[in-house]
């Protein structure tokens, strides 16, 4: 399978570097843009399946690609962003200053610890190889496009390419940016990663403040 991972276009919550998680909040002005950016980059890409987490800021990415190629959008829970619980709408600053003991636990141990209400990247990955495996087995020679969240392609290449999850973090996955990864026999290729080419229009003040703030989950 050939496997393109998107990360959906950006947020409010992005701008302002606020935790989202699976709340669902939807493509800011400049997501749209990022959208449509996004969809006309891969409008000449032959794909036999398009993939979206439900949540909204994915869905409405997906849709807008979805428009130019004859497929529906395949809506899987499985690839929702990580569930941060009671942080989901406070930036880390709030979160640490009404709980400090929690967050050091959770920058610690955030392989096991989890925010309240919310999961651990044990349980994340858990769900992701679920959603991989389904969608392997259902697309096995085919190109799919994956439509979700950072959190998502940065545990899901930790995964694949076998390293600690404790590095998810080193690879950047910008708003709208693009991922390739070819899997074979059980071995996966990173083909390109977070590659914002079709981004390129849209730079100035607005995109650059937005790309500093890409890794906010």
């Amino acid at each position: 399978m050939r496997l393109l991972l998107a990360r959906h276009g950006a947020t409010r919550n992005n701008a302002e570097a606020r935790y989202t998680g699976q709340s669902d909040v939807s493509l800011s002005p400049l997501g749209e843009r990022q959208a449509e950016a996004l969809a006309e980059r891969l409008a000449s890409v032959r794909l036999e399946a398009i993939v979206s987490s439900d949540l909204a800021r994915a869905r409405g990415t997906a849709e807008r690609i979805a428009q130019r190629h004859t497929l529906p959008v395949q809506l899987d829970p499985n690839l929702r962003e990580i569930a941060l619980g009671a942080w989901e709408g406070s930036t880390y600053e709030e979160v640490l200053a009404r709980e400090p003991e929690h967050v050091a636990r959770w920058r610690a141990d955030p392989l096991t610890v989890a925010p309240p209400g919310g999961e651990t990247v044990l349980v994340f990955r858990d769900r992701l190889v679920q959603a991989l495996d389904h969608w392997q087995a259902t697309y096995p020679d085919a190109t799919v496009l994956w439509v979700t969240h950072g959190g998502v392609i940065g545990v899901l290449l930790c995964h694949l390419l076998g390293m600690d999850l404790a590095r998810r973090s080193q690879f950047r996955r910008d708003n709208a940016g693009l991922t390739e990864v070819a899997l074979d026999s059980g071995e996966a290729l990173l083909l390109r990663l977070n590659d914002t080419a079709h981004l390129v229009d849209l730079a100035g003040k607005e995109q650059a403040g937005q790309v500093e703030q890409s890794q906010v989950l």
